[in-house]
């Protein structure tokens, strides 16, 4: 009972995923991330600026849509579903690390500092 409370803050934020997660999905699939990214980047400026709480709050919402999205969870989704959602994340860099022929995983998105860039043989960052 006590994670209650915990899960009924997460609602707003599921709602406000689950609404804007087609329109990225569909950006995704048929944009390149220069024009998807500025677009998305404007809808997150507007957006409300979260504490660290509010944040973590919203990236638990994120996973969880991301994770049972049809065609299975994908970080640069979830990266684009922060920025376009938040107003910090919309003010941050998108780093696209890529490991050229590795078999497995070739490649991660993620949001923030380069702290993962080390174990990637090119990164991008928009």
């Amino acid at each position: 009972m006590r994670n209650f409370g915990r899960h009924v803050r997460l609602i707003p934020e599921l709602i406000r995923v689950l609404a804007i997660l087609p329109g990225v999905e569909i950006g995704r699939r048929r944009s390149g991330p220069g024009p998807l990214l500025r677009k998305l980047r404007t809808v997150g400026k507007k957006a409300p600026h979260r504490d660290a709480a509010a944040r973590a709050r919203l990236r638990i919402a994120i996973a969880w849509a991301d994770a049972h999205f049809p065609t299975g969870p994908n970080c640069y989704r979830r990266a684009l579903l922060e920025i376009a959602l938040d107003q910090t994340a919309a003010a941050e860099p998108i780093h696209m690390g890529i490991r050229i022929g590795g078999a497995g995983e070739t490649g991660h998105a993620w949001l923030g500092q380069e702290e993962e860039a080390t174990s990637y043989d090119a990164v991008f960052t928009l």
